[in-house]
């Protein structure tokens, strides 16, 4: 917010330098009104398509974390089944996953690590699961941990692509123009020009800034990023696998 308002003051300060030069060379025409609606038009495909994306994404972290807390709950479980089963290990690399999800999705951990830790929680699950030999446990303890893959999966596209660089490109292009053009055109009355230069402009620079955090909704690691989905039902899934954890260790031992 601060860097938009702080270029939309410079922009203000250079339409007065260059009225004050007398180097205001251009007036206003119907042409001006066909780039307004342009760069409206871009602007409103742009934010249909991330806001798309948004929708998605707030629905990944309950996702993952109700596989996560799943296959905790139905692993820690394994010995009710098969007392002679010895899952604490198991039990903690699941945790582990967790935690290395939530320290994944915030920024502080590479996608090459993340992946290790769940080809260690898959290698556990599936040991856990060979004492269920004659259970339909077995078959969704598989389940839930693809669906857990398909969601780390998913949040690493979404981070790492862009909404249709090409249509960001014209809108920034458009936003260029049209503050540009504002800026040299003449007007007499200087302060109304001046207010209303600041009001689009602050309109359409805080618009892509907004698209572009938009765009990116798992932008924790990025200090400019405010709009960020929640990951409550993800921290306290967590805090309930680690309870879960505790708890087998001290039933059933160390792992």
């Amino acid at each position: 917010m601060f860097k938009v308002c702080g270029l939309v003051c410079g922009i203000a300060l250079i339409k007065l330098i260059l009225h004050g030069l007398g180097l205001e060379i251009l007036s206003i025409n119907p042409l001006f009104s066909a780039l307004v609606a342009s760069s409206v038009f871009l602007f409103g495909f742009l934010l249909n398509g991330v806001l798309t994306d948004y929708k998605e994404s707030e629905r990944l972290p309950s996702e993952i974390a109700s596989a996560l807390e799943l296959v905790a709950r139905e692993v820690s479980s394994v010995p009710l089944h098969t007392p002679e089963a010895t899952v604490a290990a198991d039990v903690e690399a699941v945790a582990n996953l967790g935690r290395s999800i939530l320290v994944w999705i915030r920024g502080d951990l590479s996608t090459p690590e993340l992946m290790e830790a769940y080809d260690r929680a898959h290698d556990h699950v599936t040991l856990a699961s060979l004492w269920l030999s004659h259970s339909s446990l077995k078959g969704r303890l598989l389940i839930e941990m693809g669906a857990i893959l398909r969601g780390i999966n998913r949040i690493d596209v979404i981070r790492e692509t862009d909404f249709v660089k090409m249509v960001y490109w014209l809108a920034y292009i458009s936003t260029t123009l049209l503050c540009t053009g504002l800026v040299f055109a003449r007007d007499e009355q200087i302060l109304e020009a001046t207010f209303f230069l600041m009001v689009i402009s602050f309109l359409l620079i805080f618009l892509l800034h907004l698209i572009a955090d938009l765009d990116n909704p798992f932008g924790f690691s990025d200090p400019d990023s405010v709009e960020d989905v929640s990951l409550d039902v993800l921290i306290l899934a967590q805090a309930r696998i680690e309870t879960i954890a505790d708890r087998h260790y001290e039933r059933y031992g160390a792992p």
